[in-house]
């Protein structure tokens, strides 16, 4: 039986004790631990977790106390029965899965998570969307490509199109297009999906099983948290911060828990903005190089760099051929356009080409085709050049608010394309304070915690340009700096950039 064994974050506030027994309480909600199941022994965790064996006491005595496990001298410690009984209702991932899914629900119902503003506090600036601007919505040129390919192949495209990986035509359209950053690429290398959420899914499906770790940058999308526990997965996150990924702790997540899957985003991070260079991307691959380890990389949002040169995809530095890349349009144009893209070698898209026949038959035609038609006629490229035109200068203006405006102490990373940044302040927890106050006075963030996949207080808030304009950027900053002061109680002017 795999020893399920508990990844411990000592910089987190929560007690050493506290982690192990939230890990094991989550085991046994995801049914990685079944009734009967022996918890592993507590001198084995004390060693491998470099703990007392006291602090592992406490942590079972919490999970006894809780109910959900009985120890017996000769037997060790297991799984009680729980209320979830077998055949009692929906399986475990269903049950695990629907709080989360509940949640994300209400988060995006309420800009994902951002502290509502009083009632009749006006809004000064709204950092907390991530969803493109629906007036900046092309509708008139989408309409006139829907219009054509409708005229043009109506009765073909409205019926079955049985190119289950996707119209021939749409991915050979998108490998030319990522040819400057996988230059390999053919559209045979392309499996068309129901947008990148779908093909994360897929790539799940394909790679990993129950009880599978999935290695994950920290913090991390915040959307993948539910995907991950709905497949019964043990998530292991590793820090991505101002220096790059922690590669140390990379390793060591690899060897000491023979991880089946890394997700990564390297370029324009959700929710930091970040981007990997070429020698952090290279260093990376030579340590999971060594172990055989599948990457997935989720370039959402590459096409909206702003500056710099384009960095060539994980997927093609691997000799491999063990990663593959995802990808959307969703991001660039509008979220009703459901068509994302994985990019892999063909061993890697077959399997889950067929696990997508069964979920959905395959993606819509009729949009697949407008797609194609809305690139020709050069509508994408005339969108997006504006798009990132725009980007550009709310970049620039967040960057000279904070440089003018943040106390010392406090950072923003200053990302080279892409939809967000990152506020950082020096403790956990600073955070969600400031989200609170900001949203006090009209701004709306998105605390960190949302970002952890355990909800852990956080340094940090996601800002987001998608909604806010210049002005608004330069008064949303104003307000943050303000209350980053009265946190730090540190009304001196100065700031550093990351």
């Amino acid at each position: 039986m795999h020893v399920l064994l508990p990844e411990l974050d000592r910089e987190a506030r929560a007690p050493l004790a506290a982690q192990i027994a939230g890990f094991y309480v989550r085991a046994i909600d995801e049914g990685r631990m079944r009734v009967g199941d022996r918890l592993p022994p507590i001198r084995t965790i004390a060693s491998a977790c470099d703990v007392t064996r006291a602090t592992v006491q406490d942590a079972y005595k919490q999970l006894a106390d809780q109910g959900l496990v009985e120890g017996a001298v000769g037997r060790g410690t297991t799984v009680l029965p729980q209320k979830h009984a077998a055949g009692a209702g929906p399986v475990a991932s269903a049950r695990t899965l629907s709080p989360y899914a509940e949640a994300a629900l209400r988060r995006s119902q309420d800009m994902v998570g951002a502290p509502p503003l009083p009632p009749g506090t006006p809004l000064v600036a709204n950092f907390a969307e991530l969803a493109p601007d629906a007036e900046r919505f092309p509708v008139d040129a989408w309409r006139g490509a829907m219009d054509a390919v409708l005229q043009q192949r109506g009765a073909e495209l409205l019926g079955y199109g049985y190119a289950h990986n996707g119209l021939p035509e749409l991915r050979a359209m998108l490998a030319e297009r990522s040819r400057e950053i996988d230059p390999t690429l053919t559209g045979d290398d392309v499996l068309v999906t129901a947008g990148a959420q779908q093909a994360l899914d897929l790539v799940l499906r394909t790679f990993c099983a129950g009880g599978d770790t999935v290695v994950v940058a920290a913090p991390c999308y915040h959307q993948m948290h539910g995907l991950l526990r709905a497949h019964g997965l043990n998530v292991v996150p590793v820090p991505f911060t101002a220096q790059g990924l922690d590669l140390a702790q990379l390793e060591r997540a690899l060897v000491r828990r023979q991880a089946r899957l890394v997700y990564l985003t390297p370029t324009f991070h959700n929710p930091t903005g970040r981007t990997l260079d070429l020698a952090q991307r290279r260093a990376l691959l030579e340590i999971v190089g060594r172990t055989g380890t599948p990457i997935v990389e989720d370039e959402y949002q590459t096409s909206l760099r702003t500056r710099g040169e384009p960095l060539p995809t994980l997927r093609s530095l691997d000799p491999r051929g063990l990663t593959v890349t995802v990808s959307t349009v969703s991001k660039d144009l509008f979220p009703g356009l459901r068509i994302g893209w994985i990019a892999g070698s063909q061993d890697l898209l077959r399997p889950m080409a067929a696990v997508k026949r069964f979920m959905d038959l395959e993606t819509s035609p009729l949009l697949q085709a407008a797609l194609v038609e809305f690139v020709r006629n050069g509508h994408f490229d005339r969108y997006l050049t504006a798009l990132r035109g725009e980007l550009r200068l709310r970049h620039a203006a967040l960057q000279d608010a904070c440089r003018a405006q943040l106390p010392a102490g406090c950072s923003v990373t200053d990302p080279d394309g892409g939809f967000v940044a990152w506020l950082e302040l020096p403790e956990p927890g600073h955070g969600e304070r400031l989200a609170d106050l900001a949203a006090d006075r009209g701004v709306r963030v998105v605390p960190g915690r949302l970002f952890d996949l355990h909800g852990l207080p956080s340094r940090g808030v996601r800002l987001s340009l998608t909604r806010a304009d210049r002005q608004q950027i330069h008064n949303g900053v104003a307000v943050l700096a303000a209350q980053c002061r009265a946190l730090l109680a540190a009304p001196v002017p100065g700031r550093a950039f990351v």
